[in-house]
């Protein structure tokens, strides 16, 4: 099916908005982005509206549209989240991940080996987001793949906005290994306790860049 202009003026400026390339607070200009991105007003405007249901975007009525701001409240509420919904993904992913999909996930914990042994975070905070949305795939569920998706790019900015004072050591695949070896062995409750591990290790890495 051939992309539509407003889902690739979508993708452009959410990954600008994830990658903090247009960062938290600034101000959006339609006219800008029409001449960026070589697109019309309409598929702009539209995914600008998509974004701003994902809380990427926000708009007030007299003072015009921004990129949303990070702050230690979304931090508190994305781990809320994600504590449920993490470990419920890859419970539903042990029991449906197809062998294709688990021979993908040890490839790129076997990538994130070397780009740790280099402190490429960059690449790490890359594989780490295919890794996450490959599991969300594995789930089968269309709409717990959206709202991981939705809460994946929520905390990836995070990562993005903190780049400077991560360590590779905070974007380590140790637990995302476990997970694929649990997967690996359909062992739900394994995959787990180790999704949990990782989820408080991203918390507190960020706490610490507060």
């Amino acid at each position: 099916m051939p992309v539509t202009d407003t889902q690739r003026a979508y993708e452009l400026i959410r990954v600008k908005i994830i990658t903090t390339q247009m960062p938290p607070g600034a101000v959006i200009h339609e006219g800008d982005l029409m001449a960026e991105l070589g697109l019309g007003r309409t598929p702009i405007r539209e995914a600008l509206k998509l974004l701003e249901a994902q809380r990427l975007v926000s708009v007030s009525p007299r003072r015009g549209m921004f990129v949303a701001p990070i702050n230690l409240a979304d931090l508190g509420e994305i781990e809320e989240m994600r504590s449920v919904l993490d470990p419920l993904s890859v419970r539903l992913a042990a029991a449906r991940i197809m062998p294709a999909e688990l021979a993908e996930l040890t490839e790129i914990v076997r990538q994130a080996g070397p780009a740790g042994r280099a402190g490429d975070v960059d690449a790490l905070l890359e594989l780490d987001r295919r890794y996450h949305r490959l599991l969300a795939i594995a789930t089968r569920n269309d709409l717990l793949r959206n709202e991981m998706e939705m809460l994946y790019d929520l905390s990836n900015r995070i990562w993005y906005y903190y780049v400077d004072k991560l360590d590779p050591a905070d974007v380590a695949f140790d637990a995302l290994e476990e997970i694929v070896d649990a997967l690996s062995r359909r062992d739900s409750v394994a995959a787990e306790l180790a999704m949990k591990r990782h989820i408080w290790r991203f918390g507190e890495s960020i706490k610490r860049c507060l």
